[in-house]
């Protein structure tokens, strides 16, 4: 061999160190100092995890031993870590198989905490989808700060987006791959409590800032969820008591939470095109101080099928949702008040209940339910935008919530008695009836008494009747609810409502009766009801029944249209009450139209001109045939109400 060959075999051994390589061959090579960059063909085989590795300032030993997946020391002693692509790196290039064959989820978190420590902002799912065993748990269930036991767990912002042509599947496991329905851990309920608690561990469990660290300033600043499926393997059977049977593991388990945040500070939450489906406790979940979370946002996600919450957005984080569905479980929605929240084209359905509103949260003056606000800023706010309620046993709403919605088979439920102080609430309602009947569209409590004491209040603080509630609901029914007969019943109040307050309804209610507040309302709200307009021979079937008449008295206005029957063949003297009996404050409304119609031939109805300060008639009027009828309007400040119209055919 010429001395000139050896430097060129020297050159080419050297050339050869560099090469591309398997990632799990890297420990075999000898690259010369002066090569600090090396591609790879893939992590453990050919085309799966190709990378480019580098050995540069952050390659020290911490690194290695934290993160082996990603980083390697070659034989003569360098150090070498995955550089990110753009920021970016694959659970692939950690070793993830994809396919759902085996157990990925050790891979994909050290993909998570490798773009952790080295600040990559994207972990990518490059594969159809991927099996997460949930790992074992040792610490106490209600050990809310242990990480073991969470399938997958972030401390740091970041982005985990599938890159699929479709969206990607995470397909989340019980330990050993088995089916998280029946097989479950049992773990200690807390350290000073042995008794054994069922543990799921839920699916994404975020580790935030234990202390606030102020605005913009949070560990966790931005989480981002694209094009992923968080598929639970859980069943929502109904079973709705928690915690967990230990025996059966039935129940709303809630240590199985899809997207888990608790007693920890973070930034904004996004997820995007992304289903999250089958988990036995909330699948999104927050709690903790009001402002532990910024900002949520939700685009074309869909949240399902448990036996707890769809979303539980627990603290007073802004919200944007758009296009998404959250529904097939207890409460399609479990929420405390906001400051803001905008969902549009949203859609909630096949729940037992749910609620909105919007106000100050956590503990702010006497209960979470009492809304307060900073009045030297906006209001609060809860806005709905062309949003859908579908089959719903329970919907209800409190204060600051506006829009327009569009329900079927709901019961909307305005109750002062949870929200303790309802105000300022705005809705136009599309009520459907489809496959239900004999249920109320709306269904309006006020408080029982005006000395009700707030819960955790001072002494002489007491709940509030709803006050300045506008809400314009129209009676739908489907063709299948028409085939079959179903019906409506009428809207309803009850209790002490402010006067403010104003009910227009209109639609099919001819089965159901008129909005009305009982035969002795407390209050009557500002109605006006918009169907049939009634004529001299027009009968309106559910018209709101009076007591029958045994004698002259006072009638109690207490619906837009009202009955009336006599007792006996007498001539009744009547008078109509000034205010409710609740008093001024509870009603009667300026403007407010009455119509009462004679029920049967018996006896006769009269109102004597000037007999009574209580009402005025042009003359005296006699309710004496069938439906004869007469048309009052209220004149508040003469608390008087006065003849609009008259009609007898005697």
């Amino acid at each position: 061999m010429s001395a000139l060959t050896l430097p060129a075999l020297g050159l080419a051994a050297r050339t050869a160190q560099a090469l591309p390589t398997l990632f799990t061959d890297l420990a075999s090579r000898t690259p010369p100092a002066e090569v600090v960059q090396i591609d790879t063909t893939g992590h453990s085989v050919p085309g799966k995890g190709a990378a480019r590795y580098i050995c540069d300032a952050l390659c020290d030993e911490a690194l290695l031993a934290a993160h082996p997946r990603f980083v390697t020391r070659t034989a003569n002693n360098r150090i070498f870590r995955l550089l990110p692509d753009r920021s970016s790196l694959a659970v692939e290039q950690g070793g993830a198989a994809g396919g759902g064959t085996v157990n990925d989820q050790p891979a994909i978190q050290a993909a998570i905490d490798y773009a952790h420590a080295i600040e990559a902002a994207e972990v990518r799912f490059e594969a159809s989808s991927y099996r997460l065993d949930c790992p074992p748990r040792l610490s106490p269930a209600e050990d809310k700060r242990a990480e073991d036991g969470h399938p997958l767990v972030v401390r740091r912002s970041i982005a985990l987006r599938g890159h699929d042509a479709q969206r990607t599947v995470l397909d989340f496991r019980a330990l050993d791959g088995e089916d998280p329905e029946s097989e479950y851990q049992l773990v200690p309920t807390s350290d000073s409590d042995p008794a054994l608690a069922v543990w799921r561990g839920g699916g994404l469990y975020l580790q935030g800032d234990i202390a606030n660290p102020g605005p913009g300033q949070r560990t966790i600043g931005r989480l981002e969820i694209d094009r992923l499926v968080f598929r639970g393997n859980r069943q929502h059977t109904g079973a709705y008591e928690w915690p967990a049977d230990a025996q059966t593991g039935d129940g709303w388990d809630i240590t199985d939470k899809a997207l888990w945040v608790q007693d920890c500070f973070v930034g904004e939450i996004i997820c995007r095109d992304t289903d999250m489906v089958g988990w036995k406790g909330e699948i999104l979940f927050t709690a903790g101080e009001a402002d532990a979370v910024e900002r949520i946002e939700l685009q074309n996600c869909r949240f399902a099928t448990s036996n707890g919450s769809a979303l539980n957005p627990g603290v007073d984080a802004e919200i944007l949702a758009i296009d998404s569905s959250f529904g097939d479980c207890f409460q399609a929605q479990e929420d405390v008040a906001k400051s803001r929240a905008v969902y549009r084209n949203c859609t909630w359905h096949d729940c037992d209940a749910m609620g909105l509103g919007s106000g100050s949260t956590n503990g702010v003056l006497y209960a979470q339910a009492y809304p307060t606000r900073d009045e030297t800023g906006a209001p609060p706010m809860t806005l709905l935008e062309n949003c859908e309620f579908r089959d719903i046993r329970s919907l209800r709403f409190a204060s600051w919530v506006r829009g327009s919605i569009r329900t079927v088979d709901c019961s909307i439920s305005l109750n002062g008695g949870e929200a303790l102080a309802l105000r300022d609430t705005d809705l136009t309602i599309e009520s459907w009836l489809d496959r239900k009947t004999g249920i109320h569209a709306l269904e309006f409590y006020g408080v029982d008494t005006l000395t009700e004491p707030m819960p955790g209040a001072p002494v002489g603080i007491y709940k509030l009747p709803p006050s300045h509630v506008r809400i314009r609901l129209s009676h739908h029914r489907t063709r299948h609810a028409a085939e079959q007969g179903n019906q409506w019943l009428g809207c309803f109040w009850t209790g002490y409502l402010d006067r403010s307050c104003e009910l227009h309804i209109s639609g099919e209610t001819a089965g159901g009766g008129v909005p009305n507040g009982g035969a002795t309302p407390i209050s009557m709200p500002r109605i006006h009801y918009a169907a049939a307009e009634p004529t001299s021979n027009f009968w309106a079937r559910g018209w709101y029944k009076l007591p029958q008449i045994t004698g002259s008295g006072e009638i109690l206005p207490c619906a837009p249209r009202m009955t009336v029957e006599m007792a006996s063949g007498i001539i009744a003297d009547m008078t109509l009450a000034r205010t409710p009996i609740g008093g001024a404050d509870h009603g009667y409304v300026d403007g407010q139209r009455i119509r009462l119609v004679k029920e049967g031939a018996t006896g006769a109805i009269r109102f004597t001109k000037g007999a009574s300060n209580s009402f005025g008639v042009r003359e005296t009027r006699v309710l004496d045939n069938p439906y004869d009828w007469i048309e009052f309007s209220y004149n508040r400040d003469w608390q008087r109400w006065e003849e609009e119209a008259f009609f007898s055919d005697a």
